[in-house]
């Protein structure tokens, strides 16, 4: 019997407003952000990788990624998300779950999301979130039967408030460095010293 897939849906359409430049594009052990969490989910070999961008965004990544390009980014995260699930539903309905992920947390490594999706398997969930200091957040890994509630979510919440409604049907996956991203210049500052 075939093993169910998960896709990986990497969330790089924000605006990086708060840094003042293109945080997908900044530089960490040789890669950029972005290049890091595509390696990290091509490493896993789960199912397709997906990279949401903003139009015009000329990102260099690996070929075997699927670029998807959120006309509707200005919008906030759930856009990308809506695009993502979007394409997942139309052009992979056999999907069984879907890892969500962002391109500035730099820590994420293929055997943390390996880790979630044996978490998934084993307790049935319908959502696996990661845990680091009192946050439950990114990644976060969805089954299929959750996608029309991914739907309802607008703006720049993310699936915050979707973990929040359904928090029985969470499981958490403890990822202490978790808490290191990148969202201001002494944040990048901080990263590149570690």
């Amino acid at each position: 019997m075939q093993t169910p897939s998960t896709a990986v849906l990497i969330l790089a359409a924000g605006a990086s407003v708060r840094l003042g430049r293109p945080k997908q594009s900044l530089l960490y052990q040789g890669q950029t952000l972005v290049q890091k969490i595509v390696s990290t989910a091509l490493v896993l070999q789960s199912g397709p990788v997906l990279l949401v961008l903003k139009e015009g965004d000329g990102i260099d990544v690996q070929e075997d990624v699927i670029k998807i390009y959120n006309p509707d980014a200005a919008l906030g995260m759930a856009s990308s998300i809506h695009c993502g699930i979007k394409y997942l539903e139309t052009q992979h309905p056999d999907i069984e779950t879907v890892i969500i992920t962002v391109c500035d947390q730099p820590f994420i490594t293929s055997s943390l999301l390996q880790e979630m999706i044996t978490h998934h398997r084993e307790t049935k969930l319908r959502i696996v979130a990661c845990k680091y200091d009192d946050i439950v957040g990114t990644p976060v890994l969805f089954h299929k039967t959750m996608f029309k509630a991914l739907y309802g979510l607008n703006g720049d919440k993310g699936a915050k408030q979707l973990i929040n409604q359904h928090i029985q049907q969470v499981g958490l996956i403890n990822f202490p460095l978790g808490n290191i991203d990148v969202d201001t210049e002494e944040d990048y500052e901080r990263l590149i010293k570690l």
